[in-house]
């Protein structure tokens, strides 16, 4: 939620800041720096974490990542320059970085199979609460209302936080296998270490098979064929997920609804949308530990492709056509939440719930660390180019350009992913890492 809402805050903030009651000028070019900043600070993040998860823990590392988001929204609060905002999303952006590198992996290890897929759905959900929350907020506070009260999600998950339990994978890691067995029983909610022994003596087989390579984590990532296939889908996913304009359309949605014309203020259209995506939310968790990975990921991304032409087409008949458009203002706003709807059950979501899945404990730091290095940057480009590529080529070229990108990237994604469901993460990296076929007579 923490990170949805610093996500979020650019749509009802640079209205704001761009606008004549604003405090300190600032231009449209420089708001889309103030919007992509956020994701390089992930970048840094992504190095510090890989040295945090395996040192501090899963539970002490998302604790420590919490507090440049605390410092990213004191920094909005006394900002007095344009700079300051830049140094603030920076830095809020590194806790953002931290919290998903080290969140996909806390919520891979904790959870039942049964049960990790839904869980996993989670992640972008909250993030996408955090969104609305903050959006709502901003269409009936004033700016710096906003501020303090964006503040207060951060500090309620620091304070609760600190009470939640370590993974018992790490305990396993770190030898503590008498911690391991708390753990897991904490988690199971049972009291007799001999109905958790089996499931430990399974994980700690996992990691002792994780840890007998001698290689560096980042050349066994690289230089196993299953962890290459599994890199391959990470960055396919990210790939297709930020291609797919999800930066730029969360950053600028008030802007674009502006453009419909429509007589729903763009202030309550977004917070409209915001429902529709926690709704779309909820029916993906109900959806992934039943339908399915794949073919969640293949309808989403298709249905996400259509909603963009869709998005493309109106703009493109409104400004370049110059058609009348009054009688279906409506459209965009539809086909905008129809998006987030699509990617919300799908491309958006899935990513987080294979990040946890497809690698081995004893990559899985780097493996995260590389695919949010790799959506930070794609991130970057896509919000710091929508006004560029607006300006050229107009917004209609944008929507289309997206369009192409998230159904191409889905069709490719969906071709090389496993089916993960139901499945163990031991069971997932056997079937990623086939036994070599024994030729007979060699």
């Amino acid at each position: 939620m923490a990170c949805g809402g610093h996500l979020g805050w650019t749509s009802p903030a640079l209205p704001h800041l761009t606008g004549p009651d604003s405090e300190f000028p600032v231009t449209k070019a420089e708001g889309a720096w103030v919007a992509s900043l956020y994701t390089l600070g992930g970048i840094l993040a992504s190095f510090i974490s890989g040295f945090c998860v395996d040192r501090l823990g899963r539970k002490f590392s998302l604790l420590a990542f919490a507090l440049p988001q605390l410092a990213g929204w004191g920094l909005v609060i006394a900002a007095k320059s344009v700079v300051t905002l830049y140094i603030a999303r920076f830095v809020a952006g590194i806790g953002h970085g931290g919290i998903y590198n080290v969140a996909v992996i806390y919520l891979g290890e904790i959870a039942d199979k049964n049960i990790r897929g839904a869980l996993g759905t989670f992640l972008k959900m909250s993030t996408n609460l955090g969104t609305l929350f903050v959006t709502a907020v901003g269409a009936y506070l004033p700016y710096w209302q906003l501020n303090l009260v964006s503040m207060v999600v951060p500090l309620t998950f620091v304070a609760t936080f600190v009470f939640m339990p370590e993974t018992p994978y790490f305990f396993l890691i770190k030898g503590r296998d008498e911690e391991a067995e708390q753990s897991l029983m904490k988690l199971r909610r049972v009291n007799k270490p001999e109905s958790v022994r089996e499931d430990i003596t399974a994980m700690k087989d996992a990691v002792i098979e994780g840890q007998r390579s001698s290689r560096n984590a980042i050349f066994e990532l690289v230089g196993t064929k299953g962890n290459r296939r599994a890199l391959v889908i990470l960055l396919g996913l990210k790939a297709t997920q930020q291609f797919s304009g999800h930066m730029a359309i969360v950053a600028y949605t008030q802007e674009i609804f502006s453009h419909s014309g429509s007589s729903l203020a763009p202030s309550q259209a977004v917070i409209v949308l915001g429902g529709a995506q926690l709704v779309a939310g909820f029916v993906a968790a109900g959806l992934v530990d039943r339908a399915g990975r794949r073919p969640l990921m293949l309808v989403s991304g298709i249905a996400a492709a259509l909603a963009l032409a869709i998005e493309g087409l109106f703009f493109y008949l409104k400004y370049e056509a110059e058609v009348d458009v009054s009688s279906f203002t409506w459209l965009p706003i539809v086909a905008l939440i129809a998006y987030e709807v699509m990617v919300a059950l799908g491309i958006g979501t899935l990513p987080y719930v294979l990040l946890g899945e497809l690698f081995p404990t004893n990559v899985k730091g780097p493996a995260v660390a590389c695919g949010i290095i790799v959506g930070s940057i794609f991130a970057f480009a896509v919000g710091l180019g929508y006004q560029a590529i607006n300006s050229v080529a107009g917004i209609h070229t944008t929507f289309w350009i997206f369009a192409i990108c998230c159904a191409s990237g889905t069709i490719f994604v969906f071709w090389l992913t496993p089916e993960t469901k139901g499945k163990t993460l031991e069971e997932i990296q056997a079937e990623l890492n086939p036994p070599a076929k024994v030729v007979p007579g060699a």
